[in-house]
């Protein structure tokens, strides 16, 4: 089985940044174990990136991106060659469209 690499592009890490930061200011804890939950959902991606689907819209599927779905965040990659490109990281209830 081909493993792949993961490359979390600038964008994403500022996403996960905003992330922890905003879920730090009420619980360090819970920042903290939402970080390793989100890498550890990221680092699932090295085995069959595949099993997420492409996008439903057209442009963004055309254009190759996936969603991996991780607790209320969409993780928004795509394949190129032998390696996962994170590109951005959103919360599951915010559009997406216009921020890809």
């Amino acid at each position: 089985m081909q493993k792949y690499n993961i490359k979390i592009f600038s964008a994403a890490k500022k996403d996960l940044a905003d992330i922890v930061d905003y879920i730090n200011v009420h619980s360090p804890q819970a920042a903290m174990h939402q970080y390793d939950n989100l890498i550890e959902k990221i680092g699932s991606l090295q085995n069959m990136p595949e099993r997420c689907p492409l996008l439903k819209d057209n442009l963004l599927r055309i254009r190759g991106y996936r969603m991996l779905i991780a607790d209320n965040y969409m993780v928004f990659f795509m394949i190129t060659g032998n390696t996962v490109q994170i590109r951005r990281i959103l919360y599951g209830g915010r559009k997406y469209e216009w921020l890809l």
